[in-house]
């Protein structure tokens, strides 16, 4: 793609973006072929006048209209007389006219709605595939109000620009063509005049249109930052209100919205600056063709009715050419927006050299000399980690805020890569299995609960819906203590959940993330601070039956709470990225050391 001050040109964006039009071939045809007809009639309509006005003359000039042309040769005149002709071939021919035009403009605006519909709905889902599929470190430079922005706002900008714009320019300028062709069929040299405006036009055209490109990125940045604020505050009623910051939000959001607006005003001062001055061009060029064409040279090589044909050709010019210049808006607001679209279709997705499959792994983990910094940070998250955990072992991992216990568990499950060192899993480097193979090994359950906006069955069978029966749904729902809450639901495992299942307390929402996690039934299983939301009796319950999910296999524990860490084989003590300790809860507590402060402290009482 060509370059420009380390950019994609417009040109190479919108050959990219037509590539996009090209998979609907056949609609997009019809819908040239339907604006055709449509500008083709709306020509002949003027050249209809010319047909109506010389019938009243003395002489005839039927040989020089299209339409009259066309009329004689399928019905010829005969013994009537030029007006008695007249009064039954206009109205006839301008109802053909009208119904072509009309058939046209419905071919030309339904067949290129579906072309835009695709286009938008082919953009938005590669956009989402490659989401989804980026390395972590690509999404955590963006908020969420930024990533639901590409999706929804950017995608109707690149719509605009596939859509609207393709369609105004293919019906106008094939408008403008067929005008411009018919004033050149009946006196070419007077239709100079027009293009000799041409120049002027364009350079107005390029010169606004570097400034739309500048604002539209300004606006789509900042409808980033308006749907993030917005996300965040309608999630956060209870704080805003609890301490008292609805006036700080919204002056946040006043600022974010105020910006916005900025932008867009100046977007549209530079359009409504633009077509006065193309409209005052075309003024000119009309101005200087009436004088030319009302001179008594150029007058005696018209009739009547052609004279008033090509005027009515020269006037209807102005229509299309202020759309033309127009459309500029929304194709640079379409350009920009496609700009960022496609960069993030053509980011790389997530590394995957590994070549060995794996079905079902023993479970035994052994991180060697593991160090990490996140890309961009200079800071070290963990330094020289060494730790070896037998299969089917609980290791509970303790330490302060930011020791890197949960930075740990992601290098595990390959969301980043160690900066060095190595992780092994039943000796094998993990990076040689294939990455599906690997995380199909690791069940997680985190502190931060995700349900999705669908039936229960469907959350607790994520990503296995294909072999999930209502036995096993049942029997994983049972682990987590959860069968009894479910089943008193009106639609039980079909009872849909709305908004990430807000409707639940949440206690619940983390037992049926328990259950997905149990339905896995994976060697290695992860629990991330994963009964922090229950109550002293769910938990106790939950712990029971987690000890069962845990028996033969590796158990990876982050938790606060006391009765977790007690179970745990293993304790690891972590502080600023370091292991201080890995010793038994009594081993532990007879060193006097970090982990004997933070129980004195009571992490396991939070």
């Amino acid at each position: 793609m060509s370059q420009k001050n380390g950019q994609p040109s417009d040109i190479a964006l919108y050959r990219r973006l037509l590539k996009y039009v090209a998979i609907y071939g056949v609609a997009f045809v019809l819908s040239i072929v339907g604006f055709i007809g449509y500008s083709v009639a709306n020509v002949l309509l003027a050249d209809l006048t010319q047909f109506l006005l010389d019938s009243l003359g003395e002489s005839s000039h039927m040989g020089i209209g299209l339409v009259s042309q066309a009329v004689h040769s399928l019905w010829p005149q005969g013994d009537m007389s030029a007006v008695d002709y007249a009064r039954i071939a206009v109205p006839a021919a301008a109802i053909v006219l009208a119904l072509v035009r009309a058939v046209g403009y419905f071919l030309g605006n339904y067949f290129m709605n579906i072309v835009a519909r695709g286009v938008v709905h082919r953009l938005r889902t590669e956009v989402f595939d490659a989401l989804i599929r980026v390395p972590k470190q690509v999404i955590d430079r963006y908020t969420h109000g930024e990533l639901v922005s590409k999706l929804t706002f950017n995608v109707e900008q690149v719509s605009g620009a596939s859509s609207e714009a393709l369609k105004t320019i293919i019906r106008d300028g094939l408008t403008v063509v067929a005008l411009v062709a018919y004033m050149l069929y009946l006196n070419w040299q007077l239709t100079l005049v027009f293009f000799a405006v041409t120049p002027a036009i364009a350079g107005v055209v390029l010169v606004v249109g570097r400034h739309f490109r500048r604002y539209s990125r300004r606006i789509q940045d900042s409808m980033g930052e308006v749907t993030q604020l917005s996300n965040e505050s309608m999630s956060a009623f209870d704080e805003i209100r609890m301490f008292a910051a609805a006036d700080q939000q919204a002056a946040r959001f006043y600022a974010a919205s105020q910006f916005n607006r900025i932008q867009s005003l100046k977007l549209a001062f530079v359009q409504a600056v633009s077509t006065p001055i193309a409209q005052i061009l075309l003024a000119i060029a009309l101005a200087i063709l009436f004088w030319f064409a009302l001179d008594p040279k150029i007058l005696s090589g018209f009739s009547p009715g052609s004279l008033v044909a090509f005027i009515a050709a020269a006037t209807q010019l102005g229509k299309p050419i202020r759309t033309l210049t127009n459309v500029q808006s929304i194709i640079q607001r379409g350009l920009a927006a496609s700009e960022d679209l496609f960069a993030q279709i053509d980011t790389a997705p997530e590394r995957d050299g590994g070549q060995l499959e794996l079905d079902h792994a023993r479970g035994d983990i052994h991180f060697d000399g593991v160090s990490f910094g996140y890309p961009g940070d200079h800071r070290i998250v963990l330094n020289e980690v060494n730790l070896e955990i037998p299969a089917g072992k609980m290791v509970a991992f303790v330490g302060r805020s930011g020791a890197g216990k949960s930075t740990l568990m992601h290098l595990l499950c390959r969301f980043y890569v160690p900066t060095s060192g190595g992780i092994q899993l039943d000796g094998t480097p993990i990076e040689h299995f294939r990455l599906a193979d690997l995380r199909r090994q690791i069940a997680l359950v985190s502190q931060r609960i995700v349900l999705f906006s669908d039936t229960i069955r469907a959350n607790v069978a994520f990503g296995h819906k294909h072999r999930a029966n209502d036995a096993s749904l049942r029997q994983a729902l049972e682990t987590a203590q959860a069968w009894d809450f479910v089943e008193a639901l009106p639609e039980g495992l079909d009872t849909v959940l709305g908004n990430g299942g807000d409707e639940l307390s949440g206690g619940q929402r983390q037992r049926l993330a328990i259950a997905r996690a149990v339905l896995k039934d994976a060697p290695i299983l992860i629990l991330d601070e994963a009964t922090s939301a229950l109550d002293n009796e769910s938990e106790a319950a939950v712990q029971a039956s987690l000890e069962q999910v845990a028996t033969g296999r590796t158990t990876l524990v982050i938790a606060h709470r006391l009765s977790t860490v007690e179970r745990a084989d293993l304790i690891v003590v972590m502080d600023q990225g370091r292991i201080l300790a890995a010793d038994t809860h009594d081993s532990l507590m007879t060193e006097n050391g970090l982990y004997a402060s933070l129980y004195q402290q009571g992490f396991g009482q939070q």
